[in-house]
Formats: C-alpha cells, sequence, structure tokens
C-alpha cells in the first residue's frame, strides 16, 4: 500500500529515461512528405513501435551501418537440453529443442536487413531437432565455444542461446562464491554430483562458461548470451499447473552415492543454501546467476557483452504450450518465447528496451514470477542494428490460391487479425486497395484472406497486384480473465464444490462488472483458485488459522508467505453462500480491472522520442535520488520514495495519469496533469508503507490530447485492493479503451489504426517488489 507524499522535489539530475511519446500528426507529416510519402499514419503494436507507413525511413542515412554489417560476421550457438540419461525421467524436458529450432528460424529468416545470419555459422546442439550438428554435451559444448573463439574477428556477433535445466552445487573452493554455490548449466551427459571437489560431472559452472565467453571477447566479438534456465526455487506450488513444467532440479536428484552418503550432501547443501542471502546482492537488490558482465574497466579492444538471464537464482522459470489459447500449441520456454515475440514486433530496439518489454509482457499475463535479469551493455541495439522504426508489414505471397505473409503468432497476429493490402511498402495507409483477414496462424507464418472492412469490399486475390505489402490495420485488446478453477483437495471436497457453484453462477451472469471463462484445475489461466487451510501451506505463521478459505493465485500457481507477501483469501463457510458469491464478485472485479490495466501496455501507438517520463527511488536512508533502470524490478521498502519528471518534447498537449497496482490488486491514482509543448513536471507522488508487500506495479498513463479537449484523469480506475474476509467495432480511441477497462467491455477493446482525430496513447509498466525493511 502507498501513501501520498506531496513533496515536490528540486531539479533532478541526469539518469536513466524512459521515452514513451510520438510526432505529432504534422510532424510526421512533414517528414513523409520530406521523402515523398505524402502524410505519414502511425501504426504501433507495442508501446514501444511507431509503424510511420515506410520502410524508406530504416534505409535513411544507414550506409555506413549497411557496409559494417555486411562486413560483420553473425555467429550462433544454440543448445537445448532435453533428455538427462544420469536423471530421473521427472527431470527430462521437452520445450528446449522447441527453443532452439524456433530461435535458429528466426535468425535464419526474420532478422532485421542488413543483418544476416547465414546457416554455415549457426550451430546447433540438439537431440530429435533435424539438422542439428551433434548432441547437447559438456564436451560439445565447450568445442562449440573454442571453435568461435577461434575463427570469430573483430566487431563479429555471437549469439548464445542455452536452453535447459540449470542447478546449484557448493562451490568448490569455499569462499570464492558470496553465498557458497556454483550456478550450472546441465548439458545432456552429466553425471551424479560426487563431493564438493569435484561437483556435478560435466557440469558448465559459471566460471567456466565466463571464460570461454572472454576468449571470443578477447577476439574483439560482441556477444549476445541468453540462459533460459533456472537453478533453484524457493515458492510454493498452491494450485497445480497441468501444462507447465519447471526448468529446475533439486540438488538431491543431483547426488550420487548410498542413501547415507546422499543424506549427508543434501544436508550439507542445505546448510550452505540456508547460511547466506540468496539471490540478492549486498544492497538487497538481485544479482544473475552467471554474473558475465564486468564490474570495471576493460581493454577497448575486447568484445562487449549482453547476458539475459530467465529468473534469479533462487526462482524457477517454466515451459508451457504457447501461444497461450493455441490448439495444439507446443511447448517452449516462457522466456525464449517472449524474447523473441517482443522482438519480431519490433526489431530495432535496444537491449534494455526488449528487457523492459519481456518484463511488461509478464506482467500484462498477470505473472508475478520469475523475474528475468538482464546486464551488459544493454543500451546497444540488438543485433547492431541501427535505430529506425520498424513497420509491422510483409509482402503477400500469392500462390496456388491461397495468399500469405511472412508474421505470424510470434508478431501478435491470431486469427481475425486485420491487415491493410497496399500497392507497395512506401504507400501509406490511406492507399489501402482493401484489407486481409488472418485466416490460420503459426510462429513466423499466417495464411490470410480478403476481407470486408473499413468501407472496402473483399478484394479477389487475383486482384491483389504483385509486390503488395500487407500492414497491421488494428490494434485489440483481449480483457477476457481465463480463471482456473480450484480443485478438490482432500478433505475439503464439500467446500471446493461450493466455489466451484459460486463460480458457475457469476460467470453466468450479465453486467458484472467483469468477463471471465472458467477452465478446469490446471489448465492454462491468467488467474488459480484454490482451496486451502492456511496452517497447512507450507511457511505459515504459526498462528495461521485452519479455516477453509478460497485463495486467488496468479497464473504461475505459486504462492509465498515470506517477506508479508499473503495471496488474497476468502474464508469458506459452508452454510454462507450469497456472502462467498459477493465476496467473489467484487475480487474479481477488482482482479479484472487491474490486469486489464497492465494489457493495455501492448495497445500503445506512441514513438519513443517525444515525451521522457522518469521514475526515481528515494531511499529512507538516502538523500539522492535513484533512477529506475527499464529493465529491473527493483525492491522497495518503507518509507522509501517514489519521485517523477517527465518533459513533454512534443508540439502536443500530452495528459499523463499515474497509478499504481498492488499485490492486492489495488489501484491508487497519485497524478493526473496535462503538459503543453516543452513543459517539465516534477514531482514527488508517494512513499511506500508497510501494509501490504509482494509484486507490484507502478503505471504511467499518456494520452495525446486533441485541442479544447477536457484534461484526462483515470482517478475513476481507482479501487481498493482484494481485502482477506471471514462494444462493436467501431473506431475507438485510446481513451475509449482506457475506459472500457471501468466500464468492463464485452471482451475485447479494438483500435483502428487510421483513425488520425482519436486520442492516442500508451501504457507503461513499471514492476517492482515491496519487501519489509530488513
Amino acid at each position: 500500500m502507498l501513501l501520498f507524499l506531496f513533496a515536490a522535489g528540486g531539479r533532478l539530475a541526469g539518469g536513466a529515461i524512459f521515452k514513451i511519446l510520438t510526432k505529432s500528426s504534422a510532424r510526421l507529416a512533414v517528414l513523409g512528405n520530406s521523402i515523398g510519402l505524402g502524410e505519414a499514419t502511425m501504426i504501433k503494436v507495442t508501446r514501444r513501435t511507431l509503424l510511420a507507413g515506410t520502410s524508406a525511413l530504416a534505409a535513411a542515412g544507414l550506409v555506413p551501418f549497411r557496409a559494417f554489417a555486411a562486413a560483420r560476421t553473425y555467429h550462433a550457438l544454440l543448445v537445448a537440453c532435453t533428455d538427462y540419461p544420469n536423471l530421473p525421467k521427472k527431470n527430462w524436458l521437452i520445450g528446449p529443442k522447441n527453443d532452439a529450432g524456433l530461435v535458429r528460424d528466426y535468425l535464419l529468416g526474420n532478422t532485421p536487413a542488413p543483418v544476416k545470419f547465414l546457416a554455415e555459422n549457426v550451430t546447433l546442439l540438439a537431440k530429435d531437432v533435424e539438422g542439428a550438428d551433434g548432441p547437447p554435451t559438456h564436451a560439445a559444448i565447450k568445442a562449440a565455444l573454442a571453435d568461435l573463439a577461434a575463427k570469430v574477428q573483430r566487431d563479429d556477433f555471437v549469439y548464445l542461446h542455452l536452453s535447459g535445466h540449470g542447478a546449484q552445487q557448493p562451490a568448490a573452493t569455499k569462499g570464492d562464491e558470496t553465498d557458497g554455490l556454483d550456478e550450472i548449466f546441465l548439458p545432456s551427459d552429466i553425471d551424479k554430483w560426487v563431493n564438493r571437489e569435484q561437483g556435478v560431472p560435466n557440469a558448465l559452472v559459471d566460471n567456466e562458461i565466463g571464460t570461454a565467453l572472454d576468449a571470443i571477447r578477447d577476439k574483439g566479438a560482441f556477444i549476445w548470451a541468453v540462459f533460459d534456465c533456472c537453478h533453484s526455487g524457493t515458492a510454493t506450488r498452491a494450485a497445480e499447473v497441468d501444462d507447465e513444467l519447471e526448468r529446475k532440479v533439486e540438488f538431491a536428484d543431483l547426488v550420487g552415492g548410498d542413501d547415507a552418503a546422499r543424506a549427508a550432501a543434501v544436508k550439507a547443501y542445505d546448510g550452505i543454501a540456508s547460511a547466506a542471502p540468496r539471490g540478492f546482492d549486498e544492497d538487497g537488490q538481485r544479482k544473475p546467476a552467471f554474473k558475465l558482465a564486468p564490474t570495471g574497466a576493460e581493454p577497448t579492444t575486447k568484445g562487449r557483452l549482453v547476458a539475459f538471464y530467465a529468473a534469479q537464482t533462487v526462482e524457477t522459470t517454466p515451459e508451457m504450450p504457447l501461444p497461450r489459447g493455441t490448439a495444439d500449441a507446443p511447448r517452449f520456454g516462457l522466456f525464449t518465447f517472449t524474447i523473441l515475440s517482443k522482438l519480431a514486433e519490433n526489431p530495432n530496439i535496444t537491449y534494455r528496451q526488449l528487457g523492459q518489454a519481456v518484463l511488461q509482457q509478464y506482467s500484462a499475463d498477470g505473472r508475478t514470477r520469475p523475474t528475468p535479469l538482464f546486464e551488459g551493455e544493454l543500451d546497444a541495439r540488438v543485433f547492431g542494428t541501427d535505430k529506425t522504426d520498424a513497420v509491422m508489414q510483409w509482402p503477400i505471397v500469392v500462390k496456388d490460391d491461397k495468399a500469405t505473409i511472412g508474421a505470424g503468432l510470434l508478431h501478435r497476429l491470431t486469427p481475425g487479425s486485420k491487415l491493410a493490402i497496399l500497392p507497395s511498402a512506401l504507400s501509406p495507409l490511406s492507399e489501402a486497395l482493401g484489407y486481409l483477414q488472418v485466416r490460420s496462424a503459426k510462429n513466423l507464418e499466417s495464411r490470410v484472406q480478403p476481407v470486408e472492412f473499413g468501407g472496402k469490399p473483399a478484394l479477389k486475390l487475383a486482384d491483389i497486384p504483385a509486390n503488395a505489402y500487407a500492414r497491421l490495420a488494428e490494434l485489440a485488446v483481449d480483457y477476457k480473465l481465463v480463471v482456473a478453477r480450484p480443485a478438490a483437495a482432500k478433505g475439503l471436497e464439500k467446500e471446493a464444490a461450493l466455489a466451484n457453484s459460486v463460480l458457475d453462477d457469476l460467470a453466468a451472469r450479465e453486467n458484472s462488472g467483469f468477463h471471465i471463462a472458467l477452465v478446469e484445475p490446471g489448465k492454462s489461466a491468467d488467474l488459480r483458485l484454490a482451496v486451502l487451510r492456511e496452517n497447512a501451506i507450507a511457511g505459515a505463521a504459526e498462528d495461521a488459522t485452519d479455516a477453509p478459505a478460497l485463495w486467488f493465485l496468479p497464473a504461475s500457481g505459486d504462492m509465498t508467505l515470506k517477506d508479508g507477501s499473503k495471496p488474497p483469501l476468502i474464508v469458506i463457510h459452508p452454510d454462507g453462500r450469497e456472502k462467498l458469491i459477493d465476496a467473489a464478485a467484487r475480487n474479481l472485479t477488482k482482479i479484472f480491472r487491474a490486469i486489464g490495466l497492465s494489457r493495455l501496455a501492448a495497445a500503445s501507438d506512441y514513438r519513443p522520442e517525444e515525451v521522457d517520463v522518469e521514475f526515481r527511488i528515494k531511499r529512507l536512508d538516502s538523500d539522492a535520488l535513484q533512477p529506475i533502470e527499464p529493465s529491473t524490478v527493483p525492491r522497495v521498502s518503507p518509507d522509501d520514495q517514489v519521485h517523477v519528471l517527465v518533459r513533454n518534447g512534443s508540439t502536443n498537449l500530452v495528459d499523463i495519469n499515474v497509478l499504481y497496482v498492488g499485490s492486492d490488486y489495488s489501484i491508487q491514482h497519485f497524478l493526473a496533469e496535462r503538459l503543453t509543448e516543452g513543459a517539465v513536471l516534477e514531482e514527488g507522488l508517494f512513499k511506500f508503507t508497510d501494509t501490504s508487500f509482494g509484486m507490484e506495479q507502478m503505471i504511467a498513463v499518456l494520452t495525446e490530447a486533441p485541442p479544447q479537449s477536457e484534461k484526462q484523469d483515470l482517478s475513476f480506475l481507482a479501487q481498493a485492493g482484494v481485502v482477506s474476509v471471514t462494444r462493436g467495432l467501431g473506431q475507438p480511441s485510446f481513451s475509449d479503451m482506457l475506459a472500457d477497462i471501468g466500464m468492463a467491455p464485452a471482451t475485447r477493446s479494438a483500435m483502428r489504426l487510421t483513425d488520425d482525430k482519436a486520442s492516442k496513447g500508451a501504457v507503461m509498466i513499471f514492476p517492482m517488489e515491496t519487501v519489509p525493511r530488513a
């Protein structure tokens, strides 16, 4: 929970800036005319992508970069570990081989020009993947890394992707790790842990990985390393998730020997693990698993490095069928799939922006865990591309009475998505010949068909001109909340039956203030319900009640009762059906609105240069204002403060609202201001209190204000938290989409991208974790 703070600050010094808004329509028109396009029209799929109606922007002024890119060689090493013959079958995985195949397909066919990965420079180590170069054994991985170190040249680019199991083991040398544990990646041929000196045979230890990457960087090559694995997990899963598999191996499963030796090894490991603060540095902030980024100055000739980690060292990361809701979807690592999805939407962003996009997508999906981490040269552009605006458009291929485009589920295209048919890549939307609708979609390809839309009749396939392009024509946000029913826990069958009966009634209600779809326990969902007794949950306090309760859990089904966190719950009384209905309805309404606000982060249409929004934290014991880096999840405690600095560099009026979504799904409104051209706003916003803890979200909503309009005030979205208790298609604006959250739309809200008169806007999510002060 938060307390409003009326302290206006002095001028804030420099720091990380969140840049969110757009060029005005007038300035876009000038830009378009300057390159012979006429009026340019905004088409943006995410909060960070302006689609300005032309690929000519990407080419303007890029001759030096393109020459440089043509001379550079792009290498990739993809490692996918699924089978572990020396581990129990329960530890085998499915998703890593799919991760590797998807990444290879993306690198070979979807990277932005002039970036080009050639098949002969992409090494794939995996089992049961067509075209793989061998199994992902320890020797094969080390040999591939050594081969890269031998052949890369200065300024080459190396992409490294490791999918599989991670783990921890007692450090071979005492004092070598601050927590006494080595983080390790598990190739397919690992064997059982022997002793502290030998560790897990054939495991890749963090120092070993760092040394191999240093050898590549010493040649002057740039490395981007992605680790879709985890090393440990401390959360309790209170609701089972059938289609999710955690990429973790318990230390007990890694230990060999007889029962006595195994018990002694596990006891020693547990003693080390419990003796040190795990997963956090000396300042209480998260630390990455392999700690690959340099901490001090390095030679200018050494190649730079960026590392993405799926989770902090005390969290697990899942694999699951993706995209969610797609029939017979294959399993992918959530981290891998989200990275590629965000990259497909906007391939010309920085690593920091990509990391922030991943965090925002996790928030929009209702995921409080895991917490991805990002380190290194984060302000460099992904794959070393130049700064350009991505245009969400693709050539239309008509063959054998079928039309396809080279984009699909990774680009957020789903059956029903609308695309404009344009004569060329340079055509503005006003020249649309007609529209296409996605009929079916794979990850990187969609089948499309002409459709009547936007006042234009459906074209015949034969009438689509050669070299025509399909450009995204509509933004849509699905607000429907998928809720997994509670399973019938042993001894609580009657309570679970009552809860499910209540859910049936609520799902059938009209004008309820929320829209839910119920699925069976364990199925893919945004929200999971469980019927449990608090005192039966691991980590419960000594005074925890034994009363049965209906618990409201995140998509992962995880529950944590440490650091003051506690999920919302409703105590179930067998004779209190009406009270349960009322309480559940209130909770679902609040959760629906909070999650809906997060989902709007995917529906902004502003360019990231015009308005700077900078949030800073003032710690209790410091006068300094610490910038919140957009690709991190800071930890804050009671009496820490949040300040904001906003600069409107556009020629438009811009309304800004700041809201805060608590771990209890409360929404608090802290700021509603209108900024004129060139205006600067500096304010202290609020300070944290000790009334709730957990993963929470600060949200900045920016809306372009039409002349003579009233200032947008989103205070109507404010709501108290969930407490523990004994439209037709049309052409709506961004403001209408915000209002839909409060009004509970039919399930979906859409905004036509050709609508220049309606207000445009962006929703930015900044997740953070509130914890008690030590």
